[in-house]
């Protein structure tokens, strides 16, 4: 491929091997449709002004001016890392590949799109990924990912790419009002540190833990989706939550789950509630005394004609629904001890409900939701 570079002058720059080197007082521009492209060191104490494409194979070093524009980035090494430092400036498009690790020394600001192919972002001497509010991040996965803090801002939905280098572990917060700022980070857990659990928890993460903080703005109204990755103590995917806490010596509550996919070595689980405290972690909520009788008879006997919930907790709201989907059935207060208080096969609308399957949701005011299918038989 040949690579074409269009230069614009004003002072004298020094272009050395497959390096380039702008000195301070030299403007170099590289315009729309050309591509300067570099398998060495690329040092600015200029000006640079991107319109064009820059595609970098060595180290980047800009303590100069780097003016975006509508230009494009690569970072390409196919080395074991390669060495970053963009004096806390902005991109525009930004494309990580070529593998390895790309060690950013400095806070980035990426403005438009964020391409993660192939490589590990490090953010390294306490720097951080920063995204616009309308930034479009593409690609993501166990070897593409942010290994450090990123910070977000704006409303709606916003995907934080993170991972412990090796491990895509990507957090998602939605329903996001006003314009926060967010920043997410997350600690691998070591032997010695053992997160602390509140009775409502059965078990909790001995892999990580998530940082989740509103620099500016609050988290009111959103909720958090963690990701699940080989985590041993989720006893079933229908008891993952996310849990919360203030710092890590206070024992983590739960925050419910409005929604979980995959698996314990390879899904997510969506919180039910606002986070309001800064660590989050995966856990699994305590559901051993709860226990559903999945079969009526309205018709039959006694002990049959309703359906019975054992052990429900104070405060649990029960929900029927018919093949169809459709909301049959629904009790906040359920108690299988009190007529009108529970399930004995009649609608909503007062009328009795054929014989069939129906399926059944259990809302626990401290734990995930329960889900399963009823029988009803006349």
């Amino acid at each position: 491929m040949k690579w074409l570079v269009f230069i614009v002058i004003l002072c004298p720059i020094v272009l050395f091997g497959q390096g380039f080197y702008i000195k301070n007082g030299a403007t170099v521009s590289v315009s729309e449709s050309f591509t300067l492209a570099v398998s060495d060191s690329l040092v600015n104490q200029g000006t640079l002004i991107n319109n064009g494409s820059l595609v970098m194979g060595g180290v980047w070093l800009n303590t100069g001016t780097y003016v975006p524009g509508d230009g494009r980035i690569t970072f390409n090494s196919t080395s074991t890392e390669q060495i970053i430092n963009h004096n806390a400036q902005a991109f525009s498009w930004l494309t990580i590949e070529g593998g390895g690790e790309k060690k950013f020394l400095a806070d980035i600001v990426v403005e438009r799109e964020l391409i993660l192919n192939d490589g590990i972002m490090v953010a390294e001497n306490n720097s951080k990924i920063i995204f616009d509010s309308d930034v479009i991040i593409t690609g993501g996965s166990d070897v593409a990912h942010v290994n450090g803090a990123v910070q977000h801002s704006g409303a709606g939905t916003k995907l934080f790419p993170i991972g412990n280098g090796s491990v895509y572990l990507p957090v998602q917060l939605d329903n996001l009002t006003g314009s926060p700022e967010i920043l997410v980070s997350h600690v691998e857990l070591g032997g010695s540190t053992t997160l602390l659990k509140s009775s409502s928890l059965q078990s909790i993460s001995n892999q990580r833990y998530f940082s989740v903080e509103a620099i500016s703005g609050s988290l009111q109204s959103s909720t958090v989706t963690l990701p699940i990755r080989d985590e041993s103590i989720i006893s079933s995917m229908q008891s993952a939550v996310v849990a919360q806490a203030s710092a890590l010596n206070d024992p983590f509550t739960n925050l419910g789950s409005s929604d979980f996919t995959g698996s314990s070595t390879n899904g997510s689980v969506t919180s039910q509630q606002a986070p309001t405290e800064i660590l989050l972690a995966v856990a699994s909520a305590d559901l051993s005394g709860v226990v559903v009788y999945n079969a009526i008879a309205p018709n039959g006997y006694e002990a049959n004609r309703y359906m019975q919930i054992a052990n429900l907790p104070e405060g649990s709201i029960v929900t029927i629904y018919n093949r169809w989907g459709d909301k049959v059935f629904e009790m906040a207060g359920y108690d299988d001890t009190v007529a009108g208080k529970r399930f004995e096969g009649v609608g909503l609308d007062g009328k009795e409900l054929p014989s069939g399957n129906y399926f059944y949701k259990i809302e626990l005011p401290d734990a995930s939701p329960l889900t399963g299918f009823l029988s009803l038989k006349r």
